[in-house]
């Protein structure tokens, strides 16, 4: 009887550490994936923004006089719309990655089930 119990409780245990392993490496690659998702929009956000820059530049440079104050305008508008479009876009890249820790909850599922159909 005794027996039987520790080996209930040391599978127990086991089950428990692997599940707790899972958790861990899944935490580590969320992490990962964070930092790279962050350091390539700052990279996005520099670069367009010193492209942005340079073409607004040119332009303003090439056209006369007085057609800068309508070029402005109309520039600022195209603008707020890409950084609009670009905000939406990003925030839909968040949104539609993996499930955190979707691993560990499938196991756990898997778990929880397996325990069910043995009661």
């Amino acid at each position: 009887m005794f027996a039987s119990l520790r080996r209930i409780g040391d599978v127990a245990l086991e089950s428990a550490q692997n599940r707790l392993e899972l958790v861990v490496l899944e935490l580590q690659q969320e992490k990962e994936r964070l930092f790279r998702l962050f350091l390539l929009a700052a990279v996005v956000v520099f670069l367009g923004n010193m492209a942005v820059l340079m073409a607004t530049l040119t332009i303003i440079y090439l056209v006369g006089e007085h057609l800068r104050g309508p070029l402005l305008i109309a520039l600022t508008v195209l603008y707020i719309a890409g950084a609009a479009i670009g905000f939406y876009t990003l925030r839909k890249q968040l949104r539609s990655g993996p499930r955190p820790l979707d691993g560990t909850l499938t196991e756990l599922e898997k778990d929880r089930e397996w325990l069910r159909t043995r009661s």
